[in-house]
């Protein structure tokens, strides 16, 4: 499926490959989430001597979002002499970064993302798990307004966002818990979203067999 963000991974915590998408532009490269198998995958897919901006946005702090940040942060300074910026809303980013040996002059943090490709990017505040602060996100990407969950128990903070907007990457789990949407629960919700012309995107995957091939059946 061609989509406006590239694939890194899309597996839940659990999996092989963690959650992670990006945009490359000219000089611009833009990674969403870090997960702790991301940085391998960074470090193959990517020539970052190429680019003029390293972007990484996080949105929240468990390891298979963050846990290679720190990581491509000291690859990049040490091995490209190249300084991270940091979106992010999450409270306690610079102390997770501080005990993992990064220091603040090898990156820079803002809450803002704005490149040739990307406008209009707004956090959205949504729920996942109450030990943590977590953040979803709206944006125009090649004058296409995409939305993405990251993490979620809930879509309640991103339905007043879907107007216009061609794509929605959702966390859906199959076995769902407290912590992520359940797939059948959503799925009928899921359905009118498409109807109206939004792309559902799934992702952070549990069962991607069966939950990538109920939203190609619209069932």
């Amino acid at each position: 499926m061609e989509t406006i963000l590239k694939n890194i991974g899309k597996d839940s915590g659990f999996g092989d490959n963690n959650n992670s998408w990006y945009i490359e532009e000219n000089n611009d490269l833009t990674i969403i989430d870090a997960g702790f198998t991301v940085f391998n995958e960074i470090k193959h897919r990517f020539d970052l001597n190429k680019f003029n901006n390293i972007n990484i946005v996080i949105t929240h702090l468990h390891t298979d979002h963050s846990g290679s940040l720190p990581q491509i942060i000291l690859y990049a300074y040490y091995i490209h002499k190249k300084i991270i910026n940091i979106i992010s809303k999450c409270e306690h980013i610079q102390t997770f970064l501080k005990i993992t040996g990064v220091t603040k002059n090898m990156y820079n943090l803002s809450e803002m993302l704005e490149t040739e490709d990307i406008k209009h990017f707004r956090f959205i505040k949504t729920n996942h798990c109450k030990e943590l602060d977590t953040y979803g996100f709206s944006a125009e990407i090649k004058k296409r307004k995409i939305i993405y969950t990251s993490d979620t128990n809930t879509i309640e903070p991103f339905l007043q966002e879907l107007e216009n907007a061609e794509e929605l990457y959702i966390d859906l789990s199959r076995y769902g818990g407290e912590v992520h949407l359940k797939f059948d629960d959503i799925r009928p919700k899921l359905i009118e979203i498409s109807k109206k012309g939004t792309k559902v995107i799934p992702m952070h995957l549990d069962d991607a067999k069966y939950i990538e091939e109920k939203i190609a059946s619209h069932t």
